[in-house]
């Protein structure tokens, strides 16, 4: 089977790419048996933290990484080539294409301009993960794309970032009517991303967290504490990104 997340969140800054980074990890984490296969691709032309220079790429439980401008029809066309060849190998065993969506991607991708979108989405049982910060900018950008596209906004995973503080801090969205929507009338899950130690962010920049916790940074071992820090955080957030897997794509039209 096939299942394709899109990490999404419109603003630049809300955790996309450390979400998206943080999902692969917990995957190529899963024991043999029980790993699915990988392809991942950045979106973020201008902030490539995903797949870029230094970023993931191919091997080790990865099948394929690549950049793509969903910022146009070309983009989207090929993403749909990769998603129809990806399905077919995906008749015989589980596969995930995770996407990592830049910002400002709404007004250019979901406002149905680019029609092929929802055709591919649904070629690719895509589910939304959506990167919550604590504004109201960020309710409404994920609103508009529910306004715009609501076949495939009928499941997905909100994530609250706790870089922007604890969990209680979202009131804005916890008192908003698109929660009580999604959440409690849609089959929609809320998660909770973990705060990573600015420092560790700095130091790891764009690196796999599987080469990091191998190799170190720069052929050096990282710091123990440091080690012990980033260890506990991919658990954790490991943990939350995983609910993604209790959605059913199959379910939505």
């Amino acid at each position: 089977m096939l299942k394709t997340f899109i990490i999404d969140g419109d603003k630049g800054g809300v955790g996309k790419s450390l979400a998206a980074r943080a999902l692969v990890h917990h995957y190529l984490s899963l024991p043999d048996g029980q790993r699915p296969r990988l392809v991942v691709y950045d979106a973020d032309m201008s902030n490539p933290d995903v797949c870029g220079d230094g970023g993931l790429k191919a091997g080790g439980g990865i099948m394929g990484t690549a950049m793509l401008d969903l910022s146009t029809e070309t983009g989207w066309i090929d993403l749909g080539t990769r998603v129809a060849m990806t399905a077919a190998a995906a008749a015989d065993t589980e596969y995930r294409i995770i996407v990592n969506m830049p910002a400002q991607i709404g007004t250019r991708a979901f406002d149905g301009s680019i029609h092929i979108v929802t055709e591919v989405l649904r070629e690719g049982n895509a589910i939304p993960v959506w990167m919550l910060s604590r504004t109201q900018e960020s309710i409404r950008a994920l609103q508009y794309r529910l306004r715009h596209m609501p076949a495939r906004y009928e499941i997905g995973l909100i994530v609250k970032n706790l870089f922007f503080g604890a969990s209680d801090k979202f009131a804005l969205w916890d008192a908003d009517d698109l929660r009580q929507l999604l959440v409690e009338e849609r089959a929609w899950t809320e998660t909770e991303l973990p705060e990573l130690n600015d420092q560790l962010t700095v130091m790891i920049g764009r690196r796999p967290f599987h080469e990091v916790l191998a190799s170190g940074m720069d052929g050096r071992p990282l710091p123990f504490g440091y080690r012990l820090a980033l260890t506990s955080w991919l658990q954790r957030a490991g943990a939350a990104m995983a609910q993604v897997e209790s959605l059913d794509p199959l379910g939505v039209a």
